[in-house]
């Protein structure tokens, strides 16, 4: 269930107080941390200026450019990096343009080490870590550093920050968090050395596990000079029981700062040991650092800390402030999502006039983190600008406006009619049920996915501010829709739980689905507290789609047994860095089973055959209650708008279909009703069509 929002601190918020950090003044106490976006190549570019001068426009205070690389071995395609003379000119440009939108920038130099690939944007490599390790997030084996290479990381750092300062960035974040290679000398979990640099087994003591991130920051320091900011990123917390606990890490905190003058401390958590600390999804509290966050303050007042995971929801950022927990409120990916947060939280107009509340981020990292994992420039599931600032403009009020009729009241219909009546164009939105979300109220009942109510609730509101007439409870035919004379028809009908498969290859069924006596994954869990004590799901889909249904039945059964025809559960999840923490509540409930790489043989009564398509062995699976059949969504249209809307006079179907008669309606088919996926691709295409109904794009089939 989403939260209601909290009233917005006014103009006179204390997130509007400028604050010293060493020899720099930021402007307010809203930031954005370090992450990463792969819209640079080795140098900074147009694209990434653009994308930080849009959020400096709307009222962030300092940002942190991250990933900046400080050594050749550490290189990765889509990152920057921070050794090379030629990327100063570059990173001056940048700073410029953020300094004239009224923000500063910090940039963060890191090393990969154990986390790197063996593959560089230039060729193999070694991998480098403290001790001989298996990566826990490549799974290969790294070359133990040798006193040479820690001496020419250690220079690869101080040249990078003196390329830093020259470059217009307002200071250096160091990166000591992560299970990156600062925090891997630091942590027990990688460092096993009997050097100095580790003096004894197991990572040794404070001093030898600090001797590398002391060095770094040394010669940072005596390369910049004192009238220059720097600060480290570093944990505050490990979360792992062989790991540094929150104690553990005051205690480095404490010694790297007997050791150098450190201006900021910007915290963070875990590691790639358990990445959902890393990088935090929906099951995740929105306050999950507070206390660790809170410890760290308390145990260093003199100096500025910055607060990530700390705010129980955006709209009490100020309370972060105020309750002295932390000196700047870290709000990254909410920032992603909305770049006038800034403004908005203290009460200030935004720069989108046409937008003035707040549009949250939902936290699935699948826009963001999920498309950097697989090599693609970082965008938002609920702001596909997020970007693509260069390209997609303000879109002015249409000179001619025209009426459109949505049909469907899921996240591609409602978004749609948002932004057509945000242009100024007559819109109204028919909903065959009597509630507004489609399947987002399904997805709002999965247990760590109640945050996509704030995205229902987001858009019921922006309908409203859009004055866009909703008509719920009413069922679209072609004569309804003929009679309200429509310049334009989006049908956004969404996707259903199949009767049967059109998958043409593959499947879990060895005599095609529907196999008799199953029911389906809408059905489930619209009844899940009647499905009996052992329920048997087959899971031809393996996508978030499936894991959400398997999450929602699993507390209701005594046993639930997963069979799919993939050779692990759910193999589409892994590219919002989720799947640990899914596997680890799949294996706590205590009543999960899996068999995969078997497919259904025959189904009869309460028992099913499955066979090993591997092995070829048959089981029978006895005592079930219920068989639930998980298949890859069907666009709704069969009977329904989709295949209606062609008979109307002169239109189309499917795509951004024209006509040769000018007084025919335009028919236009986005989101899951054109073809199921995502909510991303729901509403990227919604956004798509005002920009081309505007005449600002070609909105893609």
């Amino acid at each position: 269930m989403s939260a209601s929002p909290s009233p917005l601190p006014g103009p006179s918020s204390l997130l509007t107080q400028p604050l010293r950090i060493g020899a720099v003044t930021v402007p307010n106490r809203i930031m954005q941390t370090a992450h990463s976006k792969q819209y640079s190549d080795r140098v900074e570019s147009d694209r990434e200026t653009a994308y930080y001068v849009r959020r400096a426009r709307g009222g962030c205070g300092l940002f942190i450019a991250g990933n900046h690389f400080v050594h050749p071995t550490g290189s990765i395609k889509g990152f920057e990096d921070a050794f090379r003379p030629e990327g100063v000119a570059a990173s001056k440009r940048m700073t410029d343009a953020v300094h004239e939108a009224g923000a500063k920038i910090f940039v963060q130099l890191n090393h990969h080490g154990a986390q790197a690939q063996a593959d560089s944007p230039d060729g193999p490599r070694t991998v480098y870590a403290p001790s001989r390790i298996l990566s826990p997030s490549t799974a290969h084996a790294t070359r133990e550093m040798d006193h040479d290479d820690i001496a020419a990381l250690v220079e690869g750092w101080a040249l990078s920050a003196e390329h830093s300062r020259a470059g217009g960035f307002d200071g250096v974040e160091i990166h000591l968090a992560h299970g990156y290679l600062l925090h891997q000398f630091l942590s027990p979990l990688y460092n096993a050395r009997t050097d100095e640099y580790g003096t004894g087994a197991y990572g040794g003591d404070l001093e030898g596990r600090t001797r590398f991130p002391r060095e770094v920051l040394r010669a940072v320091r005596d390369r910049v000079g004192d009238d220059y900011t720097v600060g480290i990123r570093i944990v505050a917390n490990e979360f792992h029981p062989d790991g540094l606990d929150g104690a553990a890490m005051r205690e480095v905190i404490a010694r790297l700062r007997a050791e150098v003058r450190i201006d900021f401390l910007d915290l963070a958590a875990g590691g790639y040991h358990n990445v959902h600390y890393v990088f935090p999804s929906s099951p995740m509290p929105y306050a999950w650092l507070r206390e660790d966050v809170a410890a760290v303050k308390a145990a260093n007042p003199d100096v500025p800390v910055f607060g990530v995971g700390a705010a129980r929801s955006v709209e009490e950022a100020e309370e972060v402030v105020a309750s002295g927990i932390a000196d700047m409120v870290a709000l990254t990916r909410a920032q992603i999502a909305d770049p006038d947060l800034g403004r908005k939280l203290v009460g200030a107009p935004p720069v989108e006039a046409s937008n003035p509340g707040i549009r949250h981020c939902i936290r699935l990292n699948q826009g963001c983190l999920g498309r950097g994992s697989r090599g693609l420039p970082m965008s938002c599931t609920v702001n596909p600008l997020a970007g693509r600032e260069l390209e997609r403009g303000p879109r002015p009020l249409a000179d001619a406006p025209r009426r459109w009729v949505v049909v469907g009241g899921g996240p591609a219909g409602m978004r749609a009619a948002v932004e057509l009546g945000r242009d100024g164009h007559e819109v109204t939105l028919i909903e065959r049920a009597t509630e507004l979300g489609g399947q987002l109220r399904l997805a709002r009942q999965v247990p760590g996915r109640e945050s996509v109510g704030l995205l229902v609730d987001d858009l019921v509101r922006d309908l409203a501010d859009a004055e866009v007439d909703v008509r719920l409870g009413v069922a679209a035919t072609a004569e309804l829709l003929r009679g309200y004379g429509a310049d334009g028809i989006v049908i956004a009908t969404g996707a259903v739980a199949p009767r049967a498969t059109s998958l043409a290859l593959g499947g879990a069924y060895a005599g095609g689905f529907p196999a008799h006596g199953t029911i389906d994954a809408f059905a489930a869990a619209s009844h899940r507290g009647a499905l009996g004590h052992r329920i048997v799901v087959v899971d031809a889909d393996g996508t978030a789609y499936a894991a959400g249904i398997a999450l929602m039945l699993l507390p209701h059964v005594d046993e639930l047994e997963l069979v799919t025809p993939f050779e692990t559960v759910f193999p589409h999840i892994g590219a919002g860095y989720d799947r640990p923490l899914l596997l680890e509540r799949l294996g706590a409930a205590g009543t999960f089973r899996r068999r995969t790489a078997h497919r259904v043989e025959r189904v009869a009564g309460r028992e099913a055959v499955v066979r090993d398509t591997l092995t070829g062995q048959a089981t029978t699976l006895a005592g079930i209650d219920t068989l639930v059949a998980i298949e890859p969504r069907a666009s709704v249209g069969i009977d329904g708008v989709r295949d209606a809307a062609p008979r109307l006079p002169g239109a189309a179907p499917g795509g951004a279909a024209g006509s040769a008669d000018p007084a025919a309606p335009r028919i236009v088919t986005i989101g899951d009703a054109f073809a199921p996926r995502t909510i991303d691709a729901a509403i990227f295409e919604a956004v798509e069509l005002a920009y081309d109904v505007a005449g600002l794009a070609v909105l893609r089939g």
